[in-house]
């Protein structure tokens, strides 16, 4: 009677312990679904992270230019102006 309990406490621990090893396998499993669901977000924020800084080194280097268009415009404005007063005798 003793070896019959002993075998059957036997047989229940080991199918709670095959249970919690299900359980574990499940949730690593799980928990390789979130990783690979991490690495999928976190690639595609660098690919906009990526996208975000070409744009703001274009839209400076936009505003480079446009300065320098500004700068020689107004140099030349300015030249024109001179030579104008020149030409009708402004001092």
């Amino acid at each position: 009677m003793a070896v019959e309990s002993k075998v059957e406490q036997i047989k229940t621990e080991f199918s709670e312990s095959m249970e919690f090893i299900a359980a574990l396998c499940t949730a690593n499993v799980t928990m390789g679904d979130v990783l690979t669901s991490f690495d999928h977000e976190l690639e595609q924020i660098c690919t906009h992270f990526s996208s975000l800084r070409r744009v703001i080194h274009e839209s400076h280097a936009r505003e480079r230019t446009r300065d320098q268009t500004i700068e020689t415009l107004t140099t030349k404005i300015t030249e024109l102006q001179r030579r104008m007063d020149e030409v009708s005798g402004k001092p």
